[in-house]
């Protein structure tokens, strides 16, 4: 939580100059250390007692305030343990509890802000239903009764014995109309909620729905307490098991998003002249528009338009500058604009052109796994093309060897592995023979 991260560094500057009257950077590791410390307990504090182990329907404006009574006596005794005198351990246990008490408000208003925005249904995920059963009809109540999720649609592949709708949503369509439906990039989660005991149909509707980058669950009609363990969720009250996809992870898109606006602003605004004067240069070499416009596919497989500079004149001759700003990767640019709208992320799978096929085949029809890469936001730079995949794939090996390395990523995706990527990505470009 950045607020969090701000006060504790401001409470152990301030306590430093109250103190030891000197700021934290002007000290030796030893001299900080105490303040850093003692300051920190008011995080620890929360840690110990699970604030953050909740979710937006269960969150309470207490919940914040125990942790951080906790975190504030814990610092007061560290205050007294490891400060070298006794102004500085005055100083901290003076900050400390004034630290607390603004954290206190902010996590109480907080709390506030998420319950009353949960009722509403901000936080809760789309969710498409398979099988108009008693089970899916229950869920269906307990989704509309705590907020977690919106049914959105039923599909059954039996609808002459399916109900017309189960609560407010209507009933139609089977499983290839499901495949078919353009809505269903927009869809968070879709739940098989046939009963488990009709193993070969439920079988038959894992195989073909294995092949969506959405997160899969089956619906366990029973008692929600008595699963538990790998694989197994909890939405609406209900226990579900995972079929495939990842944990929904609200935390990490928030702060994958940030990154993006944040590191992607600033390269857009470094490299807006650049930009400009290359695109002065395609327009100068060639007749035609500077930037290339494409249909490619993005998150939970939607189509957007990515933006390229024009490599080629006449759509069949690569240029000499064209070959350049492939070679370097300059090319992809204005990508960043993708960015920005949220379209593409700065670190991703790379966006493949809609309706690729190699020798004659659908790509799903090569490797299964190939959608499961659209279950990111597809990236300007990419683990992938760092390990030497090509970014449209042109053969069979080189489709197989760009879905693993996605994958990879996907498995291993956090901030500082993206920041990683992308630092690699412009070292290979500034090294690269010309």
């Amino acid at each position: 939580m950045p607020v969090l991260a701000i006060v504790i560094a401001a409470a152990a500057e301030f306590a430093a100059r109250w103190g030891a009257g000197l700021s934290l950077s002007r000290m030796s590791i030893g001299a900080a250390l105490p303040f850093v410390l003692t300051a920190f307990t008011l995080k620890a504090g929360l840690w110990l007692a699970d604030a953050y182990r909740t979710g937006p329907a269960t969150i309470r404006p207490e919940n914040g305030l125990g942790g951080l009574t906790f975190g504030a006596f814990i610092g007061l005794l560290c205050a007294n343990a490891l400060a070298p005198n006794a102004r500085d351990a005055g100083a901290l246990s003076a900050v400390l509890p004034a630290a607390a008490m603004m954290l206190a408000g902010t996590h109480a208003a907080l709390a506030l802000w998420m319950r009353a925005a949960h009722k509403k249904g901000v936080f809760a995920e789309t969710i498409v239903l398979i099988g108009a059963t008693e089970a899916a009809a229950r869920f269906v109540a307990r989704a509309a009764k705590s907020g977690d999720a919106c049914v959105i649609a039923i599909a059954d592949d039996r609808l002459e014995r399916a109900p017309f709708r189960i609560g407010q949503t209507m009933v139609g369509g089977d499983v290839d109309a499901l495949l078919a439906w353009e809505g269903l990039p927009h869809v968070d989660r879709i739940v098989i909620a046939v009963t488990p005991k009709a193993e070969a149909r439920v079988r038959d509707m894992i195989a073909r729905l294995k092949t969506l980058p959405n997160r899969v669950d089956l619906l366990l009609d029973y008692d929600a307490k008595g699963v538990h363990g790998r694989g197994a969720d909890h939405l609406a009250g209900a226990p579900l098991a995972r079929i495939s996809g990842r944990q929904r992870n609200s935390g990490r898109a928030i702060l994958k998003r940030a990154q993006d606006l944040v590191i992607g602003s600033f390269l857009t605004a470094m490299f807006a002249l650049p930009m400009v004067a290359i695109a002065i240069a395609v327009k100068t070499e060639s007749k035609g528009p500077a930037l290339h416009r494409q249909r490619r596919h993005g998150f939970n497989n939607s189509v957007f338009t990515a933006l390229k500079f024009r490599t080629m004149q006449r759509g069949v001759q690569v240029t000499r500058l064209g070959a350049f700003l492939r070679r370097t990767g300059i090319d992809n640019l204005p990508q960043l604009i993708n960015v920005l709208s949220g379209e593409m992320s700065l670190v991703g799978p790379r966006p493949h052109d809609v309706g690729l096929q190699i020798a004659n085949r659908e790509l799903t029809d090569i490797i299964a796994a190939y959608a499961h890469r659209h279950r990111v936001k597809p990236g300007v730079a990419g683990w992938a093309q760092l390990n030497g995949a090509c970014g449209q794939p042109q053969g069979v090996a080189c489709v197989r060897k760009c879905v693993r390395l996605d994958l990879e990523y996907i498995a291993r995706a956090s901030l500082l592995f993206d920041l990683q990527i992308l630092a690699r990505t412009a070292i290979a470009a500034l090294t690269k023979k010309r």
